[in-house]
């Protein structure tokens, strides 16, 4: 049987729980209903007007997206402008959009932990936020590790471009240092420099920094690997297998696919 787009993000908020998003942050259902069959879901990092059209083509009902296709509130919907061209390609095609965004970042299973993962690094704690549950579960935003052996900056990096699949990355600090104890964010870092220093960590590797708030990390002695906002797409096989896990215990044929739009807007030469 196929789903209800509500059952759907039941199963999914066990994974990544509305309440532990941060106060004002755009999340949940931003176009569309959940009241309706869905046969197809598509898991996104972004929404773009590329990835809707990827969406009708697969005949999408639902996506969950990590970043909100709805930033700011909307103070007119021209369907001649980008935003409202997409936005009407939605609703004409009745595809439901579901935003997890912070609360996906803190959760156990999130994108800090598919970094981390991916990198080998066995998380030991967290960078901030840490919210308990009566059940005694803990959550936060960012995580803390430990290298099994230190590594110099720069073959730290190369290690983390090849398990990253990335094309670059861009380096804060003397090359040569040793680095042991790594701070991992995935999107944007600039506020949490300072809590990566408190902790002790000797590398943040973060999706984004500011040049002015890479000095003020160089003054404190923090070392940074900038891995590009787009990193974050690590965190959707995860959801995938997660949500899988939930359709075979309810019987449920829903399809859950991923996004083949690449989202990057930089590229490297």
């Amino acid at each position: 049987m196929f789903a209800k787009g509500q059952n759907i993000i039941q199963s999914f908020e066990k994974l990544a729980p509305k309440y532990l998003a941060e106060e004002d942050d755009s999340i949940g259902l931003q176009v569309g209903t959940l009241n309706k069959e869905v046969k197809s879901l598509m898991l996104t990092l972004d929404v773009l007007e590329e990835t809707v059209n990827e969406a009708i083509a697969k005949k999408i009902d639902l996506l969950i997206a990590h970043h909100p296709v709805i930033y700011k509130p909307i103070k007119n919907l021209r369907t001649d402008l980008p935003q409202g061209r997409l936005l009407e390609k939605l609703i004409k095609n009745d595809i439901a959009v579901y935003v997890a965004h912070s609360n996906l970042d803190s959760t156990l299973g999130g994108v800090s932990d598919a970094i981390a993962e991916r990198l080998g690094i066995a998380a030991t704690g967290f960078l901030a936020g840490v919210y308990t549950e009566l059940t005694g579960k803990e959550y936060g935003i960012g995580r803390l590790g430990m290298l099994p052996e230190p590594l110099i900056l720069k073959d730290f990096a190369d290690f983390v471009k090849e398990k990253l699949d990335l094309n670059g990355v861009k380096i804060v600090g003397d090359i040569d240092r040793p680095v042991k104890k790594v701070a991992i964010v995935g999107g944007d870092g600039n506020k949490f420099v300072n809590k990566a220093v408190y902790q002790g960590a000797d590398v943040l590797l973060t999706g984004d920094i500011y040049y002015h708030v890479a000095h003020e990390a160089m003054a404190q002695g923090l070392a940074i690997i900038d891995i590009g906002h787009n990193v974050e797409k690590v965190v959707l096989p995860k959801i995938q297998s997660f949500l899988a896990e939930e359709f075979i215990k309810k019987r449920i044929d829903t399809e859950i696919i991923i996004s083949e739009t690449n989202s990057n807007p930089f590229q490297f030469r």
